[in-house]
């Protein structure tokens, strides 16, 4: 049995962000399925807010965060988010994170889809890799320990605290039980349900479900952000910056038809605005091919761009660079030159906005389990989150998560963890492993995520989603009967895309449901038989219970603290 203080399960920006800033008082480990170089935060293209901008007050920032989370978002929340930026933003550089600079040396910022405040600090499409190797290197200095590879498959709770976790040793098949004063839930979203997403495959919600099973409640499940812009018909995120330097979306008319839909922002609206209208786009017949959206770069000529440069702060180094990037994704992606036509791109699935439920300190209701990152709800977006907001959540509630459990462990002794809870999941990863059932996991995940594209996605009604709640309860039933082909224990992908589906399919359940429940339009969340915002009955989150028939459905007011709800215009 291994012990130590806290242990962190994921090893993404969140994670590592907690890890340094507990590794300063306790000791601590890491425990992740991928090694921290592989996990999804380093495939991010790259921003983070740092408000207050030059000469624009913190408070327009919160308003269009609020704003843009279609009135969804915790305000208290996003004060906190806002303040902890202040801090985190210039620390992370004293660390060797380095930010684009403009010509005058300082930080180059832009205004992300959604807002006018430029509090978006423009960084390169490999930055978040190299933030993950930053932190990790400080990690390795101070003796932090890294359990990678590693399958967390369950959280150990007795008497409402929490005792440690067990976890699956991927390279060679051992089973392990950590115990531990506190757990970090660092682990990300769960994109992977979703047949078109930008997520990676790790991204398969695994300590949100481990959490769910044990008590915690998810809140606002049914919000899932869809990223306009995802390379046709692969999914590879095409980032929002190629807007930001004038892209233009353009109809099989050669329209820019998003006049229609955001007159004011264009194809600088908030992402839900913009998915939505592509989508709609395509559905009346105005797709490209009937299949998609041209994402137009063919008019930034770099002699142009020159003479705008010329009074801007801006260098044209960063310009070159990134039409570089997209030049490439294209060309390898989609075989297209970026001179000469539009990049085909569609709406994806991007981002959770819901998860696991959290107060402004990462604390959950299970005394010592702590959660941070895409795979908690402290609900600072809503219904809808802006670009940048992510990585900033990360390293703002990240240190937090890992400031809170250094706090707890002090008062906390390590207690003993009941051996037949240990005892009963051996059981469990041993018989799904061997048992000889009829139904293959593989073919189930692609029902799974095929389903949950068709009709829990950009546009919902109550006969999808009836149909695809339906649908996924029968393949919960399945699950109990799946078999797993390879029986060994070294490297043993199979066995863990067995594990991921279960985590999956609770979490498929929880989204449709909530979607079902929620019989109205707001952010992400489109209800084609509800087109209407409903501010007076359902401005209020869901927050849902694991129960092993159904999930239990409670609700929770949002906070309201500054910015009453009122029509979006954009």
């Amino acid at each position: 049995m291994i012990v130590h203080d806290i242990t962190i399960v994921g090893g993404g920006l969140a994670g590592l962000r907690a890890a340094l800033e507990a590794s300063e008082y306790t000791d601590v480990a890491v425990v992740s399925k991928v090694h921290p170089l592989r996990s999804h935060t380093c495939v991010a293209t790259g921003a983070l807010h740092f408000p207050p901008a030059p000469n624009e007050p913190k408070e327009m920032y919160l308003q269009e965060t609020i704003k843009g989370s279609d009135y969804m978002a915790d305000q208290d929340a996003v004060e906190v988010l806002a303040d902890g930026a202040e801090v985190e933003i210039p620390w992370l550089e004293s660390w060797g994170v380095v930010y684009s600079r403009g010509r005058d040396g300082e930080v180059l910022r832009a205004s992300p889809g959604g807002m006018s405040t430029k509090t978006g600090i423009i960084v390169s499409s490999q930055w978040a890799r190299e933030l993950v190797m930053a932190l990790q290197e400080q990690l390795w200095r101070r003796g932090v320990t890294f359990y990678d590879e590693w399958f967390a498959t369950s959280i150990l709770v007795e008497d409402n605290m929490c005792r440690g976790i067990t976890a699956y040793e991927i390279r060679n098949g051992e089973f392990h039980t950590i115990r531990s004063k506190a757990v970090i839930l660092a682990t990300g979203g769960f994109g992977w349900v979703y047949a078109r997403t930008t997520n990676s495959s790790a991204c398969t919600g695994d300590g949100t479900a481990m959490a769910y099973r044990v008590g915690v409640p998810l809140k606002d499940p049914e919000f899932v952000q869809f990223h306009p812009t995802t390379l046709y018909p692969r999914g590879t995120l095409i980032s929002e910056t190629a807007r930001v330097i004038g892209g233009r979306l353009i109809n099989s008319k050669g329209e820019r038809f998003m006049e229609r839909y955001a007159p004011n922002f264009m194809e600088l609206a908030p992402r839900d605005v913009v998915s939505q209208a592509m989508q709609t786009e395509i559905n009346e017949g105005r797709g490209i091919e009937g299949k998609y959206i041209g994402l137009d770069l063919t008019h930034l000529k770099m002699e142009e761009l020159e003479q705008l440069l010329e009074i801007t702060n801006i260098p044209l180094s960063f310009f070159r660079r990134r039409l570089g990037e997209f030049a490439e994704l294209a060309s390898t992606f989609a075989k297209v030159d970026i001179k000469e036509a539009v990049i085909p791109v569609v709406p994806g699935q991007h981002f959770w906005m819901g998860g696991v439920k959290t107060n402004t300190w990462t604390e959950t209701p299970i005394k010592g389990l702590f959660a941070a990152g895409e795979v908690a709800c402290v609900s600072v977006h809503g219904a809808n989150r802006e670009g940048a907001n992510a990585l900033t959540e990360c390293v703002v509630f990240g240190k937090k998560a890992g400031m809170r459990a250094s706090e707890y462990v002090k008062n906390e002794e390590l207690r003993l963890v009941p051996k037949e809870k240990i005892k009963d999941e051996e059981d469990r990863l041993y018989k799904i492993l061997n048992d000889g059932g009829e139904y293959s996991a593989p073919k189930l995940r692609d029902e799974l995520r095929q389903t949950m594209w068709e009709k829990v996605g950009l546009f919902r009604n109550e006969k999808g989603l009836t149909e695809a709640l339906k649908k996924i309860r029968e393949l919960k039933k399945k699950y109990t009967k799946i078999h797993v082909e390879d029986k060994s224990t070294i490297y043993n992908n199979s066995f863990i895309l067995a594990l991921e589906l279960g985590n999956m399919l609770d979490l498929a359940e929880a989204t449709t449901l909530a979607a079902l429940t929620r019989r109205e339009t707001r952010g992400a969340h489109y209800r084609i038989d509800y087109p209407h915002r409903d501010y007076e009955n359902w401005t209020k989150h869901i927050v849902m219970y694991y129960h092993p028939e159904e999930p239990v459905i409670t609700y929770e007011n949002v906070v309201i603290t500054m910015f009453k709800p009122v029509e979006r215009k954009y």
